[in-house]
């Protein structure tokens, strides 16, 4: 078994748990463009893969428009971007025609449920005096 920070590790706010062994860091968008601040040209990094791309926000639009730069400079440098419901053709334009792989896939019906909704399903009685009443 592996230990997180070994091989694989990850890096978010306040907390990392890598190793000068890591290859793969997963980290947030956050983490990710304060390396690119402070790494411009990201020299020890081989591969990006930016995940849930559909999740439009000022940060995650930053970073790709950095990493599209990026690319500019470093014809080494291997960008995937993932979504499972991304405009394919608005994303590989902007990356000069990049080739895109579909992977077909079946969404699953997700229900929402509440606490009223588990009492009423289970017959679930709460005594008015409990400690967590």
């Amino acid at each position: 078994a592996e230990t997180v920070g070994d091989v694989v590790g990850y890096k978010v706010r306040l907390e990392s748990r890598t190793s000068g062994r890591t290859r793969v860091t997963f980290c947030t968008t956050g983490v990710a463009l304060r390396r690119i601040a402070a790494e411009p040209d990201l020299a020890n990094i081989s591969h990006v893969i930016v995940d849930e791309a559909h999740e439009r926000s000022e940060d995650g639009d930053f970073i790709l428009m950095v990493l599209r730069r990026l690319l500019s400079r470093r014809d080494d440098l291997k960008l995937v971007i993932m979504s499972a419901t991304l405009d394919t053709q608005l994303f590989c334009s902007y990356f000069a025609d990049a080739p895109a792989l579909c992977v077909p896939g079946r969404t699953f019906p997700v229900r929402a449920l509440y606490l009223e909704d588990a009492l009423q399903l289970t017959k679930h009685c709460v005594r008015p005096n409990a400690e967590w009443a």
